[in-house]
C-alpha cells in the first residue's frame, strides 16, 4: 500500500488527499507551504487551497525565494476546482457600489413620481356659482303639509297601547276589583250596568289562577277608533268543588279612545 510523501501514513490507491496531513496524493507537494486559513499543506504554486479555497496570496513570493520555475498547471480534472470569482471584490467597494445603486433606484423613484402625481387642477369656478338650481327649493315647501288629517297611529305602537290596557283588566280579574276593571270600559258601552252585575255574579263562583291574553289582527280605523282580536287564556277554580279547569275564548273587540286613553266599547265572542 502506498504511504504519503509527507506524513508517512498508508492510503488506498486513487486517494487524492491524505486523510492525515492534507496532501494532494496525485502531484505531492514538495517542500513545507501550507494554508493560512485552514493549515493544509499546499503546492508553493497552487493559487488557491485545495481545502478551503482560501486565496494563497503568498504564493508569488514563495516562488521567487525557492528560485523555482513555475510548472503547467495541472491538468482541470486534478485540481480543486475554484469556487467563485477568481479575483475576489473587496467587501467594502461591494457594499460601496450596492449602496450607490439603491440611492440611484430611490432617486428614479422620487423623481417619477413627482413629475407624475401633479395634483388635479381646481374645479372651474363657474361650477361652484350655480344658483340656477336655487329655484325648485322656494320657500313654500314649508306650506305643503298644510293641514293634512292625521294619519293612524303605527300598528306597533297601537298595539303596545291596547296591551296596556288589557293588562289592567287582567290585573282587575285577578284581584276581583270591578272599579278597576270597569275603568276599562267605555261609557258608551252598551249595558254597562249589566256587564258590571254580570261579572260581580261570575267572580262569586270562581277564582282565577292564570289569566293570559293575545292580540292579533289590529286594525286601526281613524286615530281615535281601532278594531283588534282577544284571546283571553284562563286557569279557573270552582270555589264550591275546588275543581281546576282550563278555557280559552276569542273576542272582537272596538277600542275607542276616550280622555287619551283606549277603552272598550264593544266587543263580540267569535269562535278561535
Amino acid at each position: 500500500m502506498p504511504q504519503c510523501p509527507h506524513c508517512q501514513i498508508p492510503y488506498e490507491v486513487g486517494q487524492r488527499y491524505c486523510s492525515t496531513c492534507g496532501s494532494f496524493l496525485l502531484h505531492p507537494e514538495q517542500g513545507d507551504t501550507f494554508c493560512p486559513q485552514c493549515g493544509v499543506r499546499v503546492s508553493p504554486r497552487q493559487e488557491f487551497c485545495h481545502e478551503c479555497d482560501a486565496p494563497l496570496k503568498g504564493a508569488p513570493a514563495v516562488l521567487a525565494a525557492l528560485g523555482a520555475e513555475p510548472e503547467p498547471a495541472a491538468p482541470a480534472p486534478e485540481s480543486a476546482p475554484a469556487k467563485g470569482p477568481p479575483a475576489g471584490i473587496p467587501s467594502w467597494l461591494m457594499g460601496l457600489l450596492v449602496g450607490a445603486g439603491i440611492v440611484a433606484v430611490i432617486l428614479l423613484i422620487l423623481l417619477f413620481t413627482r413629475g407624475t402625481s401633479t395634483p388635479p387642477a381646481p374645479a372651474p369656478a363657474p361650477k361652484v356659482e350655480a344658483p340656477a338650481l336655487a329655484p325648485p327649493a322656494v320657500t313654500a315647501a314649508p306650506s305643503q303639509p298644510a293641514t293634512p288629517a292625521p294619519a293612524p297611529p303605527a300598528e306597533a305602537d297601537l298595539k303596545g297601547q291596547l296591551q296596556k290596557e288589557l293588562s289592567v283588566l287582567r290585573e282587575a280579574q285577578l284581584r276581583k276589583d270591578i272599579v278597576q276593571f270597569m275603568s276599562v270600559y267605555s261609557l258608551t258601552y252598551p249595558e254597562l250596568d249589566n256587564k258590571r252585575a254580570s261579572t260581580l255574579k261570575s267572580w262569586e263562583g270562581y277564582d282565577f289562577t292564570n289569566l293570559v291574553f293575545t292580540v292579533d289582527k289590529i286594525q286601526p280605523i281613524d286615530p281615535d277608533n281601532a278594531i283588534a282580536w282577544v284571546t283571553w287564556y284562563m286557569d279557573t277554580k270552582n270555589r264550591r268543588t275546588q275543581n281546576l279547569s282550563s278555557s280559552s275564548q276569542a273576542f272582537q273587540v272596538r277600542f275607542a279612545k276616550e280622555m287619551g286613553k283606549w277603552r272598550i266599547r264593544s266587543l263580540e265572542e267569535v269562535e278561535q
